[in-house]
């Protein structure tokens, strides 16, 4: 009786180790059996311990306890899709969540078989909906009403397909198709947040903007993205093609997260839109955090690395520069833009909430709208979560986030030595990234850059980052 009032006491306290430790010492009487599993699932599902729980629940078959089997599976598939390690074996599990999501999809009136030898001939038209075979099933896209698949230039599909499809099936990347010639204008793949903003903002005003619209329900909210559009739309009258598509699921039968199959996936509309609005190049809204350093924490030089050498002459081959304006501005830098402009009451990062405003829960509230002096709870769990990791996610950004908001004293202390470096560079412009804008619109995005942004002294601090001594291979 004691040490079941101990146990309770220290879960309800939150003390969720020593509560499962008194619960270990009540599992094996029958009496006291049921509630001690479930303090000790409970308490590990409250610490993220997710392995923990796969195990003993394969172990245990609690009928009453299941549903936590199923949901830590679920959070394994993600932690694995974003390359995090897994110690146990995932093989045979699938997301409950995702069997759903794939069930609820819509496929084409009249179906096709998946054709390996000829991929481009997986895309095809059905009144304004381009859909896409892929092995496993399709994905579409909504398209203007005057949108012609027979006038997509070949290339442009070889190159959709092969984003889609790559990082499982090498055939995608094989069947290159002849080249394209090159269009006039720049398209921004714009997802309506801080970066993408900013890219907008030093982009020649013919910059045509493609916004992909997830067409099925998720956490992801668009209000947030659809308040700026409308004010781009209704103020600035500016062109935005809002693309609903559901591409995303391609990742979950893969075992993976929902999200884009690689990183340049986002464009995927654009690129099919390329010849329909004479696009000559596409845009990213790419900061130094993914380019000139690696995962936000180590330094690369970007230019040379094969994924850029590799996807510019992709692009290139399909008739499209490969544009990333803000290569060379951090994530703070990029924040620096945007608050020089009257777009900033209108745009926020924060995907989770509804037009007005940011949850302030989560991650994009903490170091995107946290050093614009939004409101944010630092002691929010996702937050705290990725704060204790052993890698903070976009590291260097969110130490700098830390700093410059004054939170170190209430950081963890696992970071406590990483906030001793100097980060009063950081929203500065590494000045060797003006190589890698395309010479078409070097010169004007560079001119923009320069009229909000001071430039970082050489040696050049960006070049010393290695938070976590790292070896690149």
């Amino acid at each position: 009786m004691i040490r079941r009032t101990l146990m309770r006491r220290a879960y309800n306290s939150g003390n969720y180790s020593t509560a499962r430790r008194h619960a270990q010492k009540l599992v094996h009487l029958p009496s006291e059996q049921q509630l001690a599993k479930s303090v000790i699932i409970r308490s590990y599902w409250n610490q993220q311990q997710y392995e923990e729980i796969v195990q003993l629940l394969q172990q245990w078959k609690d009928s009453e306890l299941m549903p936590y089997l199923q949901k830590s599976i679920d959070q394994l598939l993600v932690l694995k899709a974003k390359g995090e390690e897994v110690s146990i074996s995932l093989r045979g599990f699938q997301s409950k969540r995702h069997a759903l999501l794939q069930k609820n999809q819509p496929i084409p009136v009249i179906e096709r078989e998946w054709n390996k030898e000829k991929i481009i001939e997986n895309f095809f038209q059905e009144n304004q909906r381009i859909w896409f075979r892929f092995p496993q099933n399709y994905c579409y896209w909504d398209m203007p009403e005057d949108f012609n698949i027979e006038q997509v230039h070949p290339s442009l599909l070889g190159l959709v397909a092969e984003l889609l499809l790559s990082p499982w099936h090498k055939e995608a990347k094989l069947q290159i198709q002849s080249p394209r010639e090159k269009g006039s204008h720049p398209g921004l793949s714009f997802s309506a947040g801080t970066d993408s903003t900013a890219a907008y903002l030093v982009l020649p005003d013919d910059t045509i903007l493609g916004y992909h619209e997830r067409s099925f329900e998720s956490q992801l909210k668009h209000d947030n993205a659809k308040k700026l559009i409308n004010h781009l739309i209704n103020v600035h009258d500016r062109k935005v093609f809002s693309i609903p598509s559901n591409h995303e699921i391609i990742r979950t039968y893969h075992d993976q997260s929902i999200g884009f199959s690689t990183d340049l996936a986002c464009a995927s509309h654009l690129i099919l839109l390329a010849d329909h609005l004479d696009l000559g190049g596409i845009a990213f809204g790419m900061p130094v955090d993914n380019s000139w350093l690696w995962k936000g924490r180590v330094f690369r030089n970007f230019e040379n690395t094969p994924y850029f050498q590799y996807w510019r002459k992709r692009f290139s081959h399909a008739g499209l520069d490969l544009i990333l304006p803000i290569a060379g501005v951090s994530e703070a830098g990029a924040m620096k833009i945007c608050q020089q402009s009257e777009l900033l009451p209108y745009l926020n990062s924060c995907m989770r909430k509804n037009g007005n405003g940011g949850c302030g829960e989560c991650w994009k509230c903490f170091h995107k709208n946290g050093p614009l002096g939004r409101p944010f709870n630092f002691n929010a769990k996702e937050i705290q979560v990725f704060l204790n990791r052993k890698i903070i996610p976009t590291a260097m950004h969110a130490l700098w986030a830390i700093d410059i908001m004054g939170l170190k004293n209430q950081a963890p202390l696992s970071i406590q030595e990483l906030l001793e470096n100097d980060f009063s560079w950081w929203d500065k412009v590494y000045p060797p990234s003006k190589e890698i804008i395309p010479s078409q619109w070097r010169e004007h995005v560079w001119e923009r850059i320069c009229t909000y942004l001071e430039m970082m002294d050489a040696p050049y601090p960006l070049e010393m980052v290695n938070l976590y001594n790292e070896r690149l291979q």
